[in-house]
């Protein structure tokens, strides 16, 4: 199997990438069988990506394996007036606001297809998503547990700085000056 990975600008997420997408997006995070799920998928492509895609600081990362697209990931700059970072406001302590929250790379999602998973992918769609990033800091939540992402964040230098934040999740950050300096 043959893995590349892209940097999509806005401008080249047409239709076709974003049904890619929201097929990547329903086998990773939902129930191919609900139709709960594939509406889930659909808004996602055509409301979710195209509102984050007109953010400041975009970024899309895309992976096709076989011709086929087998996982992205994307973020973009986050700051005061936008619903995450105005909620981690309140919800995370004033020392991590002060030090983490405004100006920040906010991966909002990093996903692979279950048939490709266990590949290295993962990896690669994150090292090629914060790579020469202008912002200083990075931030996402996931679950803490020893499952995949804790293992793939923390094995990339991610820090729990909040271990409970949303209700399983929990709060990780990314020093990205630390990282130009690997």
């Amino acid at each position: 199997m043959t893995t590349t990975v892209r940097t999509l600008t806005r401008r080249q997420v047409d239709r076709g990438v974003r049904d890619a997408m929201a097929r990547v997006y329903l086998a990773g995070y939902g129930d191919p069988a609900l139709a709960e799920s594939r509406l889930d998928a659909d808004n996602f492509a055509t409301s979710t990506l195209r509102r984050h895609s007109r953010r400041t600081g975009f970024r899309l990362v895309v992976a096709v394996t076989d011709g086929t697209v087998s996982g992205f990931g994307y973020g973009f700059t986050g700051g005061s007036g936008q619903f995450w970072s105005d909620w981690l406001t309140g919800a995370a302590p004033d020392d991590i606001v002060s030090t983490w929250v405004g100006d920040h790379f906010e991966l909002v999602d990093l996903v692979v297809h279950p048939d490709h998973r266990g590949q290295g992918i993962s990896g690669l769609l994150h090292d090629h998503l914060v790579e020469g990033l202008p912002q200083e800091k990075a931030l996402l939540a996931t679950t803490p547990d020893e499952g995949p992402a804790a293992r793939l964040y923390a094995g990339r230098g991610w820090q729990v700085l909040v271990p409970e934040i949303d209700g399983a999740k929990a709060l990780y950050g990314l020093d990205l000056r630390a990282e130009a300096l690997r």
